[in-house]
């Protein structure tokens, strides 16, 4: 035996208001989304010629709402007013109401639907009257009921605000916004027309500048300051229509990606994320899907491969809008660079013809200033490039950095470091290098065992004086020669170096095993023998003014490095000046020994 289900209309209702749809509002969408479908068969349909309209009244708690659309037949009202679930659009992607799970939203708002309906077919008109406990009734309409459909709803007590007029004309002015026909809200004594502008993009009755001109008026009023420019969009995926506006200023990351998209021009969404691809927010883009499909609640797209391929059109869009401004207005290109730095360069990365074009535009932070990539190579002198991604170590090598030599590229900001291996690899001529604290080591030449022997004792100091902060000492020459010391963060601290065996004999090996023996101190100070200063205080004695020297100079590398001063290292300094303060007054017990070894 066949039995049926049985449906609790109520607790269908609870459903749809607490899980499908956003808020009791949406029942404005639903009816007029219920009309456009109906103004759209009829029209498909032939027949004599009509004039468009939706409208709402709203008077005394009371809304009327009413198309002059097809219509319903007595078939119609049996089939989908009195089936909960079916669509009178099923199976076609041109309509995209469901007239039953449409006109359930105005539960929400009121315990009884009344629907007067006349069918463009001639059928008599027809008066249904459905009730929130399931059950309706069904009668002959006026006899002067003209073609269309007309609901009636009366508010809720717990609802009312939601049928107040500027609510509701509010809400339909937004739904509709893009209807080619009027929406209209009226109320004793007013009536409003609430959808006045359109698409001013699809107008070109007037010719292009005037088109241009309404295009940039509706951007303005979209982001309250006038865009930078506009682009024209169209798919044939979905049938994609509308502009993508670019933002005279950077978004912020909770409002980039967030776009106004219609559906066949009825509101979807405000903020949808799927249509335009994610790398392109410094564009706000008002899009109109003739072909796509809603979800079920009908505020996002739905997931799909027609979707898939709309994006990756608006995508190539975006892509030949760029490229053909740095041949027609590099200047406002340099200032979409500035404005939207991240995003050109998020393109770049993922696309190799798109960093062809724009990488030599692309500013990047180097020991030599803000440079694009051609003035590095200028700079160079050679077709190298040399990169550092990490920031501790950019520090050291931009102190390294010879003036008129190779800069170095300070890649440690988003795609920097991408952009530049795929540069390297689209130009074999060009040597990229990311360089590591290896790399660095290696660009200070080690001391010949004759120096080593005659330093011996500044090593040692200097060893036994920063031990207690939890550094090592390295003794070393570099250029540029007016540089004392550099520090280098240790590994697991700031900058991570792993233990290797080194070989025995040679002048590196005797360096890399000082690399390793210190391995586990916090930093790495390389004092450099070419600085003068650093010459004579290789002759001093061990005592209390060598070592107050070290102390100083370890302070100023991790001063110069950008390094945070620990309390330690912060008295360190401290009673260095007050030393040397002390040895320029001439006072007693100013200097712990005599300076007269540095002269």
């Amino acid at each position: 035996m066949t039995h049926a289900f049985a449906v609790d209309l109520g607790g269908l209702i609870d459903l749809l208001s607490e899980h499908l749809y956003a808020g009791p509002e949406v029942y404005v969408r639903e009816l007029m989304q219920n009309g456009v479908d109906a103004i759209r068969a009829r029209q498909d349909a032939g027949g004599a010629p009509f004039d468009p309209e939706l409208a709402f009244a709203v008077q005394d708690d009371t809304l009327t709402f009413t198309d002059n659309g097809v219509g319903l037949t007595p078939d119609d009202i049996h089939a989908f007013l009195a089936t909960i679930g079916r669509s009178s659009k099923r199976g076609s992607v041109e309509f995209i109401g469901q007239f039953g799970i449409g006109l359930l939203s105005c539960f929400l708002v009121s315990e009884r639907i009344e629907v007067v309906s006349r069918s463009a077919s001639g059928t008599p008109p027809l008066r249904w009257v459905g009730s929130a406990d399931g059950s309706y009734t069904l009668e002959d309409g006026p006899a002067d009921t003209p073609v269309g459909t007309r609901v009636i709803l009366r508010a809720r007590a717990d609802r009312a605000q939601y049928l107040l007029p500027d609510r509701v004309a509010s809400w339909a002015g937004a739904f509709g916004a893009l209807l080619p026909y009027p929406v209209v809200v009226s109320e004793p004594g007013r009536r409003t027309v609430v959808n006045v502008g359109g698409a001013p993009w699809l107008d070109h009755a007037a010719g292009e500048d005037a088109r241009r001109a309404a295009v940039l008026a509706y951007g303005e009023a979209l982001l309250g300051t006038a865009p930078l420019d506009f682009v024209d969009i169209h798919t044939e995926a979905g049938d994609v229509r509308g502009v993508a506006f670019v933002l005279p200023w950077t978004p912020t990351l909770d409002a980039r990606g967030q776009h106004r998209v219609y559906v066949r021009h009825m509101l979807l969404s405000e903020e949808e994320t799927q249509l335009v691809p994610k790398w392109a927010f410094f564009v706000k883009a008002v899009l109109d899907a003739g072909a796509l499909r809603p979800n079920a609640a009908r505020d996002a797209l739905r997931d799909d491969p027609t979707l898939h391929a709309a994006r990756a059109e608006i995508a190539q869009t975006l892509r030949r809008w760029l490229v053909g401004l740095s041949e027609r207005a590099p200047a406002r290109l340099r200032e979409l660079i500035a404005l939207h730095y991240l995003s050109i360069k998020a393109l770049a990365a993922e696309d190799d013809a798109f960093l062809e074009l724009f990488l030599p535009w692309l500013p990047f932070e180097s020991s030599a200033g803000r440079l694009t990539l051609p003035e590095v190579l200028a700079h160079a002198g050679s077709a190298e490039v040399r990169y550092v991604a990490d920031l501790n170590l950019y520090r050291q090598a931009a102190q390294l950095a010879a003036p008129g030599g190779p800069p170095v590229i300070h890649a440690v900001y988003t795609y920097d470091a991408t952009l530049l291996e795929r540069y390297g690899a689209l130009h074999p001529e060009v040597r990229v290098s990311r360089l590591d604290a290896g790399d660095l080591v290696q660009e200070l030449t080690p001391l010949t065992p004759a120096e080593r022997q005659g330093a011996a004792t500044l090593l040692a100091a200097a060893r036994d004086t920063l031990v207690p902060l939890d550094a090592d000492a390295r003794l070393s020459r570099f250029e540029p020669a007016a540089l004392c010391a550099l520090a280098f963060p240790r590994a697991g601290r700031d900058l991570h170096r792993t233990r290797e065996t080194v070989g025995s004999g040679g002048l590196w090996g005797d360096l890399l095993g000082d690399l390793q023996a210190g391995a586990d101190y916090a930093t790495e100070v390389h004092f450099n023998l070419n600085h003068p200063l650093l010459e004579r205080a290789a002759r001093l004695p061990d005592g209390p003014l060598l070592r107050r020297v070290i102390g100083m100079l370890y302070v100023q590398a991790l001063l110069l490095g950008h390094h945070p001063l620990t309390a330690r290292e912060l008295g360190l300094l401290n009673g260095g000046l007050l030393d040397l303060i002390g040895a320029a007054l001439g006072g007693p017990d100013t200097a712990p020994a005599s300076a007269a070894h540095l002269n």
